[in-house]
């Protein structure tokens, strides 16, 4: 019996090595072009004298493809046109406007879908090349309360949308919003309290011996745009110093005699009088555009039997808000 030894087959074993390569590139920029402008808003100080005007910066930022046409528009906020656009506080309202030179100038800043202008927008220098990092610009607009504006006293509010596109502002085609900002506009119109008198001829040498009724001895012109109303009170200087008396009265310059008389103001009886003092205007709005005239008349019985001599007193008017 024969015997046969098997042996394993040799097999050939086949290494592949993959070599795995990897091209690094730097990455391309990336597009940006946006708007910086004021995160807080706008305010304004403005009083009836006297304009207001901020000058407002905004940032707009550039990096990648060219963008060699670009405008910032403003929107109206909450007024119906454009001209004026308005800040409401309660039922009143404060015009103002949005400029992109300083005022005076014609042009106000609009925005799309208005048919606008060059000098409807505002613009700069373009962003003209591609840029792989950030490119910073600044432009400015221009806000203004004008003045002579007679509103209530206080702040002012509206909300307007600044927006950056890109295109010819004068083709409305072309236009492509890049990046918008809203932003508050806050007005503050200054508290007014104003009050003088015109004193009529002759009442420094009134005759005290000849009865006189309702003789007008000076028109007192009031004004006030306090929010809260004013008031508006009369002081004699006699009565003041003698509270024990019914009413004001002229005294003799030896205080030896004296005179009662009334007064009207407006054509109402001055009464209450508390410590020398009557309120002879008490109301929670404000005054017209115009001065409110309110007639000051005297009346009083003369008497021939008063002491020879020199009889005054000093009435003081004084308007404060409420």
């Amino acid at each position: 019996m024969n015997a046969r030894v098997r042996r394993p087959t040799a097999r050939p074993i086949l290494l592949v090595l993959l070599t795995f390569a990897a091209a690094l590139h730097a990455p391309y920029a990336q597009d940006v072009f946006r708007l910086y402008a004021p995160p807080g808003g706008v305010y304004a100080n403005a009083a009836l004298e006297r304009a207001a005007l901020v000058e407002v910066e905004l940032t707009i930022e550039h990096q990648g493809a060219p963008v060699p046409e670009w405008f910032i528009s403003v929107s109206r906020g909450a007024s119906s046109v454009y001209e004026p656009r308005t800040m409401a506080s309660g039922a009143s309202t404060m015009e103002y406007q949005i400029y992109g030179e300083s005022p005076p100038t014609a042009a106000v800043i609009k925005a799309p879908p208005e048919t606008l202008s060059a000098a409807n927008v505002l613009t700069s220098a373009d962003f003209s090349t591609d840029s792989p990092t950030s490119q910073y610009g600044t432009v400015s607009l221009f806000v203004h309360i004008p003045s002579g504006q007679f509103v209530a006293a206080g702040e002012y509010n509206d909300s307007v949308t600044i927006s950056l596109f890109t295109g010819d502002p004068t083709d409305p085609d072309s236009h492509t919003l890049a990046d918008s900002a809203t932003v508050s506009m806050v007005g503050r119109m200054a508290r007014l309290l104003d009050i003088y008198a015109v004193r009529e001829p002759g009442i420094r040498s009134m005759d005290l011996t000849a009865t006189v009724a309702d003789r007008l001895i000076a028109n007192v012109h009031e004004r006030s745009n306090s929010a809260t109303g004013f008031t508006v009170t009369l002081t004699s200087t006699n009565l003041a110093a003698d509270t024990a008396q019914p009413g004001p009265f002229f005294l003799h310059s030896g205080d030896s005699e004296r005179l009662a008389y009334s007064l009207t103001y407006g054509g109402v009886a001055v009464a209450g009088w508390s410590d020398g003092t009557a309120v002879v205007t008490d109301t929670d709005g404000i005054t017209a555009s115009g001065w409110l005239i309110r007639a000051l008349r005297i009346s009083y019985a003369g008497s021939d039997t008063l002491a020879a001599g020199d009889y005054q007193d000093v009435l003081t008017v004084t308007i404060s808000a409420k």
